[in-house]
């Protein structure tokens, strides 16, 4: 067996956006051994911009990938194989990685791809449908003070609710491509064609002594693989949120309030009344209210076309099952066990997934280790989701991971945070971060900053003991467009 690893690198690039694209290093001494990228990709990011971090990329790894690793099909992590293809039609690829959603042959993989794009092309339609009618109400005139400009902003939020669909699809920014019009499905038919081996993982699974990082394992936790699909459901679980579990908290003993008419089992559908018929007018009565509610003077107090709305909380809910497939990832370095955590964009269903008995029992018997080991063992945890309030889960996740040395990566350009996800003010969620700055005693870096420059960071950075400080210090590095730290064995 060649010499084992002494310390890994990982490099997270600045896409020019809110985008994920990590090089992972290992190395032996000063020899780098084995190549690793995750994902490429920017919410409309630059194509001169994130073409540099690709050539860069190529240029660090001498034209070669051992293992290309895709989480899931998002746009901000897979639009740099069609901006920047002719760059990585230069680098050769050994492996590449995918979750088992991604293979065709996959029979729990097709029903959900199935019922996904069933639901995505319903979706547009609604939204679609929606948009139009609320430019025809538009035209009415409200008496009522501010009601237009409230219109107004719905049919705003509804066209958001489109671009978020056609992020789904992939097309939201894909037409100035030079080479045409290129999708996600595009990028990951690209990205299928680049390795020599494709494998397809699923949880549980655990891959040693890959040629070049010899004693290092790669543990497979997600996404989830259930017939019933229940895990990929839960995109947001209430005491798994910091945001959710702090209000909460504050809540007390209230009562929660109930989904109304949702959970009456009573269906919302275009033609059908959820109100029962007492409340129904006939006759002359219909005649004479129909001929009022349908005039020019009354177009504005129309409520048929509300329900459309639910279009864009549903959009919202597409997006999060997207997350939750992502390929999820833990790797052990050295024979002391250090682990860096890497989670896509994976939420609650996913991170308590890695939970399971079949999964923990998996890991054990292929690995040794299980699941709550390896994150407290975590000494590198690249944020999920770009520091958004459902993108790191709390009982399940951070608050496992107990390490003294534990060093936080977070792919965040805030100022390009898309209106779309609520803009900047939510990115990164106050209560998250503020966790993460003490687990990580403020030992965060940031792809738009470097290490964090929140008064709260700097101050425990401050309180580091001289070695802390030193080694932090030494492991971190800024380049041009780019930032990353390494983990020593």
């Amino acid at each position: 067996m060649s010499a084992e690893i002494t310390s890994v690198t990982v490099r997270m690039y600045n896409t020019s956006s809110v985008g994920d694209c990590l090089l992972l290093l290992f190395n032996r001494g000063k020899q780098v051994s084995f190549k690793m990228l995750i994902d490429c990709g920017g919410w409309n990011a630059d194509t001169a911009a994130i073409t540099a971090c690709v050539t860069d990329i190529r240029d660090t790894c001498q034209g070669e990938l051992d293992l290309l690793v895709l989480t899931h099909q998002h746009e901000d992590h897979v639009s740099g194989f069609n901006q920047a293809r002719a760059v990585f039609d230069q680098i050769a690829v050994k492996q590449v990685w995918m979750s088992w959603i991604e293979d065709e042959s996959d029979t729990i993989g097709k029903i959900l791809r199935e019922k996904y794009e069933k639901k995505l092309k319903e979706l547009k339609a609604v939204a679609a449908k929606a948009v139009r009618q609320m430019k025809l109400q538009e035209r009415g005139s409200s008496p009522v003070r501010g009601f237009n400009a409230g219109l107004a902003a719905r049919r705003q939020s509804m066209e958001d609710t489109l671009r978020l669909i056609e992020f789904e699809e992939g097309t939201l920014h894909s037409k100035g491509l030079a080479a045409g019009k290129r999708t996600n499905d595009d990028a990951v038919k690209y990205i299928k064609s680049k390795g020599k081996k494709l494998r397809y993982r699923k949880p549980g699974e655990v891959i040693r002594d890959l040629e070049g990082a010899e004693g290092c394992k790669f543990y497979i936790l997600g996404p989830p693989r259930d017939e019933d699909l229940s895990y990929f459901r839960i995109v947001m679980e209430d005491d798994e949120m910091y945001h959710l579990a702090a209000a909460s908290a504050a809540a007390g003993k209230k009562r929660r309030p109930g989904n109304g008419i949702l959970s009456a089992g009573i269906k919302l559908e275009e033609g059908v009344s959820p109100f029962g018929d007492l409340y129904k007018l006939s006759g002359t009565a219909e005649a004479e209210f129909m001929k009022r509610y349908k005039s020019e003077d009354y177009k504005w107090r129309q409520i048929e076309n509300d329900w459309l709305e639910t279009a864009s909380a549903i959009a919202l809910r597409v997006t999060s099952l997207t997350n939750n497939t992502s390929l999820a990832m833990a790797i052990e370095i050295g024979n002391d066990g250090k682990v860096i955590l890497l989670p896509g964009d994976a939420q609650s269903g996913n991170w308590m997934g890695w939970h399971k008995p079949d999964v923990k029992q998996a890991l054990l018997k292929k690995g040794g280790k299980d699941t709550v080991e390896l994150l407290k063992n975590t000494v590198l945890y690249k944020v999920g989701h770009h520091g958004s309030h459902n993108g790191t889960a709390s009982r399940s996740g951070l608050e496992l991971m107990e390490s003294e040395d534990l060093v936080v990566m977070m792919p965040l350009v805030q100022a390009k945070i898309p209106k779309e996800w609520g803009g900047s003010k939510n990115f990164p969620a106050k209560g998250l971060y503020g966790r993460l700055i003490e687990r990580s005693k403020g030992r965060v870096i940031r792809t738009d900053e470097g290490a964090a420059t929140d008064t709260r960071a700097k101050k425990f950075r401050s309180q580091l003991s001289s070695a802390a400080k030193n080694e932090f210090d030494k492991m971190y590095t800024q380049g041009n467009g780019w930032v990353q730290y390494t983990v020593k064995v």
